[in-house]
């Protein structure tokens, strides 16, 4: 039989993640393999997280609170911002997907970098929309050239900030100058799913601009300092009009009762998140200078993950340091070849990943 698929579909591309450790360790034969390809939190989620999984055991037979009462209340203790401002949802990609069933009719456009999040592109093609992609000088956003591609059709811009999958971050001086030049009818989607571990100084609390600016949503997460990936809560700012129509969107029981807890519990261990900061930026330096002395071009990072320039063939190192043991992103994967991207973990596996990575150029250079 031919099935009746919208044409929208078959016009999308399946979303690749990681390999997981499993399947490489099962491929290979492979008794110890070190994931840094998909930017989680090498020191993994709070005790204090995983204390209320266990403790929440005892309620699995009833259905989460599709409001997300505590997890909003806490939020809004937190950040100031009331709790009619704040959305919940499975993960920044299921708010994604709210948002653009939203605002998003066939043949309006979002406008983007060129390699940016692809889930921005993927929710907008599912809807019929058209994406604008702009430039991307030095792998950073251009927000001038973003502003220079709206049209009448323009409905969304995304700024992801931290940029992933190239690390690269604005301050608040290009932020406010954006703001203030973007036309009012265009929401402007900032995505802060690596906000934690920015270090620039010039940073921004961005829910400061809410009430100036009622096209503005801020996007955040808790699967990646907070190391809660596989729970899936991701959760946005924005005014309360716009929260009221996405929670008619949303899914009822989005947002497990696991994930709820488990949020409310990471918000509250401070200490926890301030040394998986404090442990990544570790990690970063380790990896500037390690390159620098390799004369390989880096992004300079504001996240958990590093993308350099390795001046050869990216998918033949991924496939060797795969065979050695470590999983990587190859920049071809994401429209940047000869670039890979590599997760920030623990110094040890750090250096361990170094040693290894020297010996697959040593290989390559040495055929």
């Amino acid at each position: 039989m031919e099935f009746r698929i919208r044409e929208e579909i078959k016009a999308m591309k399946r979303y690749v993640a990681g390999k997981p450790i499993s399947e490489v360790k099962r491929e290979l034969g492979l008794e110890t393999v070190v994931k840094m390809a998909s930017n989680e939190n090498p020191m993994g989620a709070s005790p204090k997280v995983k204390e209320m999984m266990r403790r929440t055991l005892e309620d699995i037979s009833l259905y989460p609170d599709s409001g997300s009462y505590g997890l909003r209340h806490e939020l809004s203790l937190r950040t100031g911002r009331a709790m009619e401002e704040i959305i919940i949802g499975g993960g920044s990609d299921s708010l994604i997907k709210v948002i653009s069933s939203t605002f998003l009719y066939p043949g309006d456009e979002i406008i983007m970098g060129e390699h940016s999040f692809s889930r921005y592109e993927d929710n907008a093609k599912l809807m019929g929309a058209k994406v604008v992609k702009t430039s991307m000088e030095d792998l950073a956003l251009q927000l001038d050239l973003m502003l220079e591609a709206v049209s009448d059709k323009t409905k969304i811009i995304y700024l992801c900030n931290p940029n992933n999958p190239t690390g690269s971050s604005f301050g608040k001086e290009e932020l406010e100058g954006f703001l203030h030049r973007v036309p009012s009818t265009v929401m402007v989607i900032l995505d802060e799913a690596y906000r934690e571990y920015v270090t620039r100084e010039d940073y921004f609390d961005a829910l400061s601009y809410l009430d100036d600016y009622k096209n503005l949503i801020v996007l955040r997460t808790f699967s990646k300092a907070y190391g809660m990936a596989s729970l899936r809560v991701g959760y946005g700012f924005a005014d309360p009009e716009l929260i009221g129509y996405f929670y008619r969107v949303v899914d009822p029981f989005d947002v497990n009762l696991f994930a709820q807890e488990a949020a409310v519990a990471a918000l509250q261990d401070e200490e926890f998140l301030n040394e998986v900061v404090t442990e990544n930026t570790r990690g970063k330096e380790f990896f500037y200078k390690e390159l620098e002395e390799l004369g390989q071009p880096y992004v300079v990072t504001d996240a958990n993950f590093i993308l350099w320039d390795t001046q050869r063939d990216d998918m033949e190192i991924f496939r060797r340091l795969m065979q050695k043991g470590y999983i990587i992103r190859p920049g071809g994967f994401l429209g940047i070849p000869g670039h890979i991207r590599v997760s920030i973990s623990t110094m040890d596996h750090n250096i361990g990943f170094m040693k290894v990575y020297k010996e697959v150029l040593e290989e390559i250079d040495g055929n």
